[in-house]
């Protein structure tokens, strides 16, 4: 049985999903990631980068979200990722985009409200690094005007990312502006059972699709 290793919410909650959409068995192990490194020492011998995702298969260990995602759904044939060609490789842009570029510009964001101690810069800096998100919102809205989901007519991994980033700026002083496109998707998302599953599980609410 697999164990994933996940914080509530947060980049992890995407594998959950997918775990939930192969209807595979697994053991969710949850980790505290505002714990000090004496008191996640275990999960630290596991990943010492201290950072979830983590997927634990058969004794090997596997780490990075975007990589556990396409493992899973190339060992299960699952249908949220095209085996081949174009359609494959504009899956894969989009997960990546979800994992390499949405998701750091949120990072960078949080790293500002937490470790800024002046609220003057802070909130300069914090709105900087808004925008840059809200830009990124406009692009994927600008393709969801086009297609029911990121890639097309059916649901990829790079959709399921996206929702998961997306509910991170409810807990900013300011959320991000997201367009309606993006937020017809999202309510498609969270209504899918194998989502809905993980929010109970993890006790997160959704706020992002309101």
């Amino acid at each position: 049985m697999y164990q994933l290793y996940y914080s509530p919410g947060a980049c992890s909650m995407a594998v959950h999903v997918v775990l939930n959409e192969l209807a595979l068995p697994f053991e969710r192990k949850p980790v505290n990631l505002e714990a000090s490194p004496e008191d996640n020492l275990e999960f630290l011998k596991i990943n010492p980068r201290g950072q979830v995702p983590v997927l634990v298969a058969d004794g090997q260990v596997v780490r990075e979200g975007g990589a556990i995602i396409v493992y899973l759904l190339d060992e299960y044939k699952g249908t949220l990722l095209p085996r081949s060609g174009k359609t494959r490789a504009t899956a894969l842009e989009w997960l990546m985009f979800a994992n390499a570029t949405l998701h750091p510009a949120y990072s960078k964001a949080s790293f500002i409200l937490k470790n800024t101690a002046d609220a003057a810069a802070r909130d300069q800096l914090f709105k900087i690094a808004l925008e840059q998100i809200n830009k990124l919102w406009v692009d994927i809205d600008a393709q969801l005007v086009k297609t029911r989901y990121i890639c097309g007519k059916d649901v990829t991994a790079a959709d399921i990312l996206i929702t998961v980033i997306a509910n991170w700026g409810a807990k900013y002083p300011q959320m991000p502006t997201i367009g309606p496109n993006v937020k017809r998707m999202l309510r498609e998302m969270i209504a899918r059972p194998s989502y809905t599953k993980a929010l109970k599980a993890e006790q997160v609410e959704y706020r992002a699709a309101a």
